[in-house]
């Protein structure tokens, strides 16, 4: 029998990928009627693309890319880099991938626009956009995301809305300004766009929310199309900590412990 990664196990795994939009991503990848081929531009350290390697099927192809600590093209990228995402190696996104996993996607160490050139084109139904948050990388990821695209295919911006990644916000906004993406759906940290059928990725979306007393939806209008605006209470349980992206993985363990044990001294 098929199993699935839990929230659980994707919670052991350094990463920001929010239970909304984990939900979202299941709701929308175990689609029965779609097929194509499926990417990750930019992958941390496996969270997000473990959860999708969930749903490669037998005739598709996951292909995902990030530098993996490679140095950058431009000296503000590379600030964006060590600032962020020191520390990451391919052999640590390997690692955790194969915890859950009996074989690696396509891995390619590269920069992040370069996808196109190791993926099919025009067979993708899914391609999530994670790297780089500076306008011109974003721009030159959407840029080779489309060319990947089958013709109703889901591109996914993460950080849509924080206030640090404001490049994010513009290259998404105006591509959807320009009409070459639809907007269908956006959560508190990723905006959901396609080249089509979003009346379906929408029916998806409600069918998943029906029954659910944590997860909301609003229905606003952008551009001339209904967007679902995906919000929820904080779930139950531990919260992730933003501080951990600045510890070690191989520190969390303990960092995790300290907190608990921070926890159970203010309870008293």
């Amino acid at each position: 029998m098929r199993t699935f990664v839990s929230d659980p196990e994707l919670d052991s795994i350094v990463g920001a990928f929010e239970h909304v939009d984990r939900h979202l991503f299941r709701a929308l990848l175990g689609d029965p009627e779609a097929h194509g081929d499926l990417a990750e531009i930019g992958v941390w350290y496996g969270q997000s693309a473990i959860l999708i390697g969930d749903y490669v099927r037998d005739d598709e192809t996951f292909t995902v890319i990030d530098l993996f600590g490679a140095p950058a093209a431009d000296p503000s990228n590379q600030v964006e880099n060590q600032d962020s995402y020191s520390g990451l190696t391919r052999s640590a996104f390997e690692a955790n991938y194969l915890r859950f996993h009996d074989a690696l996607p396509n891995v390619i160490q590269g920069f992040s626009q370069d996808i196109a050139k190791h993926a099919r084109s025009g067979s993708h139904r899914f391609v999530h956009i994670d790297a780089s948050h500076l306008f011109e990388h974003v721009e030159a990821d959407l840029a080779a995301s489309k060319q990947l695209l089958a013709k109703a295919g889901i591109i996914v911006f993460d950080d849509i809305r924080h206030e640090h990644t404001p490049g994010v916000a513009a290259a998404a906004w105006q591509a959807v300004g320009r009409g070459e993406l639809i907007p269908f759906a956006i959560s508190p940290h990723k905006l959901y766009t396609a080249t089509g059928g979003v009346d379906r990725y929408s029916m998806l979306i409600r069918e998943w929310q029906r029954g659910q007393e944590s997860w909301q939806i609003e229905e606003q209008s952008i551009n001339g199309h209904p967007v679902l605006r995906i919000f929820t209470d904080p779930p139950e349980g531990p919260k992730y900590s933003r501080a951990k992206r600045f510890v070690p993985e191989v520190a969390w363990p303990l960092f995790s412990w300290l907190r608990q044990r921070r926890d159970r001294v203010t309870a008293r």
